[in-house]
């Protein structure tokens, strides 16, 4: 079993990765979390000339799967990791020569982006880490189209509590509390999606991981 000091440096990374150590857990969250980072791909139900915005890309591994979504993208990667955004920037180089992808380091509470000029905005693993639920949500709200979508996708708390490093400086959500939390903040809950994944090890403990992806709108005026 691992120590608890070595637990708690997980945890921090999981929140913000850098240095090496960093790198070598964004390069493991790519595998681990593949099924839920392409199922919530598929639910963004990205259309041609979409803007996308993804909140916590990490290393961008899965941008290459976005932008092969439909024609004429564009895809904004925000990471607080300045390491990451980095990161972000060398593996989708290509994509950012053409024009197709922009890399920011950046808080949610301040989106480098116009009032309502994105189509699909998501997030996947980072609701836990948000110090100021009101800041984020009205931010996402001012730079999402009338038409858009926000899509985010966790594991649930009967499933992230058995993670070995969440014990530390993790905040656990039921579907309910995240559909609260929406609801209360000008969006609109239209769909839930929740799945279980094959069993699995994590830092020597067998899990069943599951995920939910929530998908809302801005409510109606």
């Amino acid at each position: 079993m691992h120590d608890e000091a070595f637990l708690k440096e997980v945890a921090a990374q999981l929140r913000k990765p850098s240095g090496e150590f960093g790198t070598e857990v964004a390069l493991a969250m790519n595998e681990s979390n593949k099924t839920m980072n392409l199922a919530t791909i598929s639910a963004l139900q990205i259309e041609e000339g979409n803007h996308i915005l993804e909140i916590g890309m990490g290393n961008g591994f899965f941008v290459s799967q976005i932008l092969e979504q439909a024609d004429d993208l564009r895809y904004t990667g925000i990471d607080y990791s300045e390491d990451m955004v980095q990161l972000a920037s060398s593996v989708n180089r290509e994509y950012i020569e053409k024009g197709l992808a922009v890399f920011h380091t950046s808080p949610a509470q301040h989106l480098p982006v116009s009032e309502q000029s994105i189509d699909r905005l998501f997030t996947i693993n980072t609701l836990y880490f948000w110090n100021d639920h009101t800041s984020i949500l009205n931010e996402f709200r001012r730079v999402i189209t009338l038409e858009g979508l926000l899509v985010i996708s966790i594991r649930p708390e009967n499933c992230l509590k058995e993670y070995p490093s969440t014990q530390f400086n993790f905040e656990y959500y039921t579907n309910e509390k995240v559909s609260s939390l929406l609801e209360d903040h000008g969006l609109a809950v239209q769909e839930i999606i929740n799945k279980k994944e094959p069993e699995t090890e994590v830092l020597g403990k067998v899990i069943i991981p599951e995920y939910s992806i929530i998908i809302a709108s801005i409510k109606a005026t």
